[in-house]
C-alpha cells in the first residue's frame, strides 16, 4: 500500500485502491487529510515512502513520474497566465500537453465551456468561475490521456458550470477513461461514484 509522510506526520499508510476504465473514484476527507498530496504523489510531485502503481501490465514507483504519460493533472493552480488571453492560455496549455490544435479548434473548445464570446479577453479580467471553466477546457484537448486527476474541479463553479463539469466527466468515462477526483462538493452525483475517505472514518 501507499505510504506518504509529511515531516513527522503520516498522511497515508497502507492505502490500496483501483480506478478501472470507465469509472471515477472520489477522494473525500477533511482539509489536511492528504487528498491533494495523494494526487501529487501519484504523479511523482510529492515524495512517497512506500507503494507501487500498476498501470495495465506495468508496475512502477510513484516517484518515477511514469504515470504522467497517461494522466492529465488539473490542480488548484491552473497554470493560467493573467496577461494572456483565454485562447492564448488554452493554446499554451495544449502545447504543454503535447497537442497543437488550430485556432478554430481552440475557439470550438471555448464555445463548449461558455467562453466563446471572450476568446481575446485577458484571463485576469475573467471571473473566478470563468477561469475555472477555462481550466476545464484543457480536458477537451487531451484525449490521449485516459486518466484524469482532478483537485477540487468544481471550485468557484455555479450550477451551470457544475453541470458542464459533470457532462465532461460523463463523456470521458463513457469513452473508457477514468478519473480520480479530490472534492468536498458533489460531482457526478447521478452516477453515485465510489468514494475513498482519507483522514479517518467518514463523519
Amino acid at each position: 500500500g501507499i505510504r506518504i509522510e509529511r515531516g513527522q506526520q503520516v498522511l497515508v499508510d497502507g492505502l490500496d485502491f483501483s480506478v478501472p476504465a470507465g469509472s471515477a473514484l472520489m477522494l473525500r476527507g477533511p482539509n489536511g487529510s492528504g487528498k491533494s498530496t495523494l494526487l501529487r504523489a501519484l504523479l511523482g510531485l510529492t515524495p512517497v515512502q512506500a507503494g507501487q502503481i500498476q498501470w495495465q501490465d506495468d508496475r512502477f514507483a510513484p516517484g518515477s513520474g511514469r504515470l504522467c504519460t497517461h494522466a492529465l493533472w488539473l490542480g488548484h493552480a491552473h497554470g493560467l497566465k493573467g496577461e494572456l488571453s483565454a485562447i492564448d492560455n488554452l493554446e499554451l496549455l495544449a502545447g504543454l500537453d503535447g497537442t497543437r490544435p488550430t485556432r478554430a479548434q481552440l475557439r470550438q473548445v471555448l464555445e463548449r465551456v461558455a467562453l466563446g464570446k471572450r476568446p481575446n479577453v485577458e484571463t485576469r479580467r475573467l471571473s473566478q468561475g470563468q477561469r475555472q471553466r477555462l481550466a476545464l477546457a484543457r480536458l477537451l484537448l487531451s484525449p490521449h490521456r485516459p486518466l484524469w486527476l482532478l483537485d477540487e474541479p468544481s471550485a468557484a463553479l455555479d450550477t451551470e458550470g457544475s453541470t458542464l463539469l459533470d457532462t465532461l466527466l460523463e463523456e470521458h468515462l463513457e469513452g473508457g477513461g477514468s478519473a480520480l477526483i479530490a472534492t468536498h462538493l458533489p460531482v457526478l452525483a447521478a452516477r453515485q461514484p465510489a468514494e475513498l475517505w482519507l483522514g479517518g472514518n467518514r463523519a
